[in-house]
């Protein structure tokens, strides 16, 4: 029974690597720099990362630092890159072409082309453990959660890790992990309400917001200009205007929010709650 754990870097789910018992710890880019990884067996650069470090801009010094390390570090693991570097220590080229014949073959066909599908780190990792023939591949800090990864990233992840339940290779996620969650369609959830209804009523309140906002910014913008002149009384009144004004804006915009967090449900994206001060944007002169 061979198993290896792939280590990534999302805070949720990477200290489980600390309690692994996995004959090998795989992990990626600069992982060797984080106290949570308790050992390196191989290490994974799948970037063009000799590209980022010919340039100065300020966003790219870690990724600088970092190929300065590849090129003066003895690791004393293999370091697996896009290409042979023979002034890396340890350095392998990913064995792309054997990999992808192993695992693809011509099977998975785009129009009349075999096609071959990797979107992330994550992928490389999975593939080569497939390959080589692991029996359990652990997973932690691999959760996708970013808005940029969310879309493209998980597909791959998805992908590789039905291939590999596919050749019988147990694939162990932390409890808590975000990957690969969504219920069970049709049991647990999707399609009880027409998504259909839904965009209709998102489409109402968006409508209604947009106009509830703007009737608060007219009312805000009034106050504004009699502030200095008016009454007492009819400043009051104004508040008061703009306080129940202020009210059908939250309601609206608290509705458009809800009707939208419906829809993601329906879609099965495990949507988190988070509702955004609909206020936030709109100059508002009185709040008591």
């Amino acid at each position: 029974m061979r198993t290896v754990a792939l280590a990534g870097g999302a805070a949720e789910t990477r200290e489980g690597i600390r309690e692994s018992k996995a004959d090998e710890v795989w992990t990626l880019n600069w992982s060797y720099k984080y106290d949570y990884i308790p050992r390196i067996d191989r290490l994974f650069e799948m970037h063009p990362i000799w590209l980022y470090s010919n340039t100065g801009k300020p966003m790219w010094e870690k990724p600088a630092r970092h190929w300065e390390w590849l090129n003066t570090q003895q690791a004393g693991y293999p370091i697996y890159m896009l290409d042979y570097f023979p002034g890396i220590s340890g350095c392998v080229r990913y064995p792309i072409e054997e990999v992808s014949q192993d695992l693809f073959g011509e099977r998975l066909v785009k129009g009349q082309s075999p096609h071959v599908l990797y979107t992330s780190s994550f992928d490389y990792m999975m593939a080569l453990a497939i390959h080589e023939g692991f029996n359990v591949i652990e997973t932690y800090g691999f959760e996708m959660g970013s808005i940029t990864e969310y879309r493209y990233q998980r597909e791959g992840a998805a992908f590789f890790v039905g291939l590999a339940i596919g050749r019988g290779i147990t694939v162990s996620r932390p409890a808590n992990s975000v990957l690969l969650r969504s219920k069970i369609y049709g049991y647990q959830g999707g399609q009880m309400i027409f998504r259909q209804d839904l965009e209709h009523h998102l489409a109402s309140w968006d409508t209604q917001r947009n106009a509830e906002l703007a009737r608060l910014q007219h009312l805000e913008g009034q106050y504004t200009a009699i502030e200095q002149k008016a009454e007492g009384e009819e400043l009051e009144a104004m508040r008061i205007a703009i306080s129940r004004q202020r009210e059908r804006a939250v309601g609206a915009a608290n509705a458009y929010q809800a009707v939208a967090y419906l829809i993601q449900e329906v879609d099965l994206e495990e949507p988190e709650i988070k509702i955004i001060e609909p206020l936030g944007s709109v100059p508002i002169a009185v709040r008591s």
